[in-house]
């Protein structure tokens, strides 16, 4: 008998730490760097089509042309942002502090889950750090934009 009273007991704890977040909406700021990640390899073949016509977000040296002294070596690139995920709260105040690390100039803008802009576009450069805030006044996924390395380009933040 006391085995099921405490085993009720820990169901009854569990039940009430899942259905609350116990969390209430605030200010959250997310410090996010818009980086250029480079490969480089001499041991397999290129690939057959050229990622540059697949995506701006792609960076691509032929063999021969990325280091002509290893006629067989070739390198890809994408851009992103890092991090790429974040959560919120849903009426979160979410700031975005971003740094250019890579790449002269991106053009970004925040989508709500709605399909509407939060943020508008702006232009960011290296070197540079930008802020922009909205409400997550939506559940759902906002999305992070980059225009200019579309469609790799892209930050996911979640509103629960």
């Amino acid at each position: 008998m006391k085995r099921l009273i405490l085993l009720l007991m820990v169901g009854a704890l569990l039940v009430t730490a899942c259905s609350s977040t116990g969390a209430d909406p605030g200010d959250v700021t997310f410090d996010v760097e818009l980086i250029e990640v480079k490969g480089s390899t001499n041991g397999i073949p290129p690939p057959d089509t050229d990622p540059t016509t697949l995506s701006q977000g792609y960076g691509y040296k032929a063999p021969g042309d990325y280091d002509p002294e290893t006629p067989d070596k070739w390198q890809v690139a994408t851009y992103m942002f890092a991090p790429g995920a974040m959560s919120v709260i849903e009426g979160d105040n979410v700031t975005l502090r971003m740094f250019g690390v890579n790449g002269d100039e991106h053009q970004i803008y925040v989508q709500a889950p709605d399909g509407t802009t939060v943020v508008d576009a702006f232009m960011a450069n290296r070197g540079r750090e930008y802020k922009v805030s909205f409400s997550a006044d939506q559940a759902g996924h906002y999305k992070l934009i980059c225009t200019t390395h579309a469609p790799t380009m892209t930050a996911d933040i979640l509103s629960t």
